[in-house]
């Protein structure tokens, strides 16, 4: 459609009509941004869920291992932890862990009668007698066979047998000997010298004593309890939430035998 202006000519002329103004875009261009956005949230979202998700999970396991023991505190793995760490000792200068002192005056003493004629003839008796104090040791190898295991925060403990250490020591300073003979008997010297010279053995034997033993378990008890403790301070394990208590059994205790039956514990010792 053409307009006719008039210009300096007479004659019009024909001039071509403004062209329409083109639309505008900003609703448009607002609707992008707004639907970008709002996807751009939605996939932040996801990925920041994903990644609390998985954090979450860390963080159950981090708290699963340090709420737990490690692998090798754990049942079978203990006993091997233990041994491996504690036979690196020399044989030669350390495998003895001494767990008891005991002292008792010790009285030995020989008698002997003598008679002729199937015992038709008295011919007297001698009595000899020491009494001395002895001082006795006993102690467990550390290189003997250690059974470890663990139920919650206590450590159950299956230690080696005690043994005496030989020989005992005896404090001669304080010996006190005496012999006496009948009428007709004149060996009271040689009945003395005799029971003096089998005095060690005679010591001996009874160091092994099941009183002996028996006499020094419960402190041999609490001195392999503070042995163990000992190593679990130096592996970090002897702290709240890993182990607090220590029970102690003996390989020739019934008690030992019963853990690996029934599992049944004896009282737990605490430190």
């Amino acid at each position: 459609m053409f307009r006719y202006v008039m210009e300096s000519s007479d004659q019009p002329q024909p001039v071509p009509a403004p062209q329409p103004a083109p639309p505008r875009r900003t609703a448009g261009c607002l609707a992008t941004l707004g639907l970008t956005f709002i996807a751009a949230l939605i996939i932040a979202g996801i990925v920041v869920w994903k990644l609390v998700d998985a954090s979450s999970g860390l963080a159950q396991q981090g708290l699963s291992f340090f709420s737990g023991l490690p692998e090798r505190f754990q049942q079978q793995h203990i006993t091997e932890t233990f041994r491996e760490s504690v036979t690196r000792i020399d044989p030669t200068h350390g495998d003895i862990l001494e767990v008891a002192t005991l002292e008792a005056d010790e009285t030995v003493s020989k008698f002997d009668m003598k008679t002729l004629f199937n015992d038709v003839l008295y011919l007297g008796s001698t009595f000899s007698e020491i009494k001395v104090p002895a001082v006795y040791r006993f102690h467990i190898k550390i290189t003997d066979d250690w059974k470890l295991s663990t139920d919650g925060n206590v450590v159950t403990v299956v230690a080696p047998v005690i043994r005496p250490t030989l020989p005992p020591a005896i404090r001669t300073e304080r010996m006190e000997k005496r012999s006496e003979s009948g009428w007709l008997r004149f060996n009271k010297k040689e009945s003395l010298a005799e029971l003096e010279k089998n005095l060690t053995p005679t010591l001996e034997r009874r160091a092994g004593s099941p009183g002996k033993i028996k006499q020094v378990r419960e402190p041999g008890r609490k001195a392999v309890a503070e042995f163990v403790q000992r190593w679990l301070l130096k592996e970090d394990q002897w702290k709240p939430g890993s182990f607090g208590a220590i029970v102690v059994v003996f390989a020739d205790e019934p008690e030992a035998k019963d853990l690996v039956k029934a599992k049944a514990l004896p009282a737990t010792l605490r430190l």
